[in-house]
């Protein structure tokens, strides 16, 4: 695959075609000479740069992968174990970033993981060091007390998964539009999750799932 930086003009104007269109309506419902046309070219022109859709799916994928990275700051708080008062807001702002910058990648996260087998090698070369860190993180916050005993996934995928999650479905199940930006809602989702962290969770429940 070819690294975003040396792409010609043409293919990335594909490739940003097939982000908008992938996004809005799936892998299935969005043929190569819809993306075509979006981008200008014909599909024979599409073609020649990527002879397969999953191929160009991918790179559309990877075109917003690749600009996830974490804040220095960040990864700073997360190896030195600052307290969650500190990481946890830092951690809300990246992904509240994410969801006002790159919209549409959290759609493509969907569209891949339930429409095209093997996504999950992708997704875990770009998002596994970040989903590491972070989680690793939660691990030694929750064996010094710092949080409640809990499952130190539970705190890394709620909170990514509460923020997408409410960003993406808040109109769609209340009728009402977020504020126009999103970053205002920081505070909010850092308390909560904070709140949430502080609780005990039981380390073993009644069924010992956990030790």
């Amino acid at each position: 695959m070819k690294k975003v930086a040396e792409r010609s003009v043409t293919e990335v104007r594909i490739v940003e075609a097939a982000v908008q269109l992938f996004s809005r309506r799936g892998f299935k419902g969005t043929s190569t000479r819809e993306i075509a046309h979006l981008a200008g070219v014909n599909e024979a022109t599409l073609f020649r740069y990527f002879a397969r859709k999953t191929g160009l799916f991918w790179a559309a994928a990877e075109s917003r992968l690749t600009r996830l990275k974490l804040g220095r700051e960040l990864q700073n708080g997360l190896a030195a174990d600052l307290d969650p008062e500190v990481v946890v807001p830092m951690l809300v702002e990246f992904l509240v970033n994410i969801v006002a910058q790159y919209p549409e990648l959290m759609r493509l996260v969907y569209v891949a993981g339930f429409e095209l087998p093997g996504a999950n090698r992708m997704f875990q070369e770009h998002l596994g060091p970040i989903f590491d860190a972070v989680n690793a993180y939660f691990g030694r916050c929750a064996a010094r007390g710092a949080i409640g005993k809990l499952e130190p996934t539970f705190a890394t995928l709620g909170l990514a998964g509460a923020v997408s999650a409410h960003c993406n479905l808040h109109q769609l199940f209340t009728g009402q539009d977020l504020p126009e930006d999103i970053q205002a809602l920081a505070p909010a989702y850092t308390q909560f999750w904070l709140n949430a962290l502080r609780q005990q969770v039981p380390a073993t429940g009644d069924n010992g799932v956990f030790g």
